[in-house]
């Protein structure tokens, strides 16, 4: 015997897969056109340039204005870490904090824990006796 939830299931996780490979796909390809227009921009504008003022003149402009974004990114990718270091730093800050709590009141309700127990003693002898 089939379970009934199984086809829907298996549909559902083939439809995933090819979406997912599709995006992924996708991505890659608008990745790949984007990288071939850049190149073609920057070997375009490379040309224009070394027109106007020679190619060793224009390859400096073009290394210092690649090396300008590089540093860009650089220092992008390292506040990007800072922030992500922060919230880290914060997520175990509170889950600390949630520890400590945690045990202080367990170490607090660790005295009534006797008394609750007679309490739901009493409470099951109760039930017990309404039942009868």
């Amino acid at each position: 015997m089939r379970l009934p939830l199984l086809r829907p299931l298996r549909d559902l996780l083939f439809a995933l897969s090819d979406d997912a490979a599709g995006r992924a796909a996708t991505a890659l390809a608008t990745a790949t056109l984007a990288a071939v227009a850049a190149a073609l921009l920057v070997a375009a504008g490379l040309v224009a340039l070394a027109d106007a003022i020679g190619f060793p003149a224009a390859a400096l402009v073009f290394a210092s204005l690649f090396a300008v974004l590089a540093l860009a990114m650089q220092r992008l990718g390292r506040a990007r870490a800072a922030r992500r270091s922060a919230r880290v730093a914060a997520a175990r800050h509170r889950a600390e904090i949630d520890i400590a709590l945690a045990s202080a009141l367990t170490r607090s309700a660790h005295p009534l824990l006797p008394l609750a127990a007679t309490f739901g003693a009493f409470l099951g002898a109760f039930a017990l006796a309404r039942r009868l």
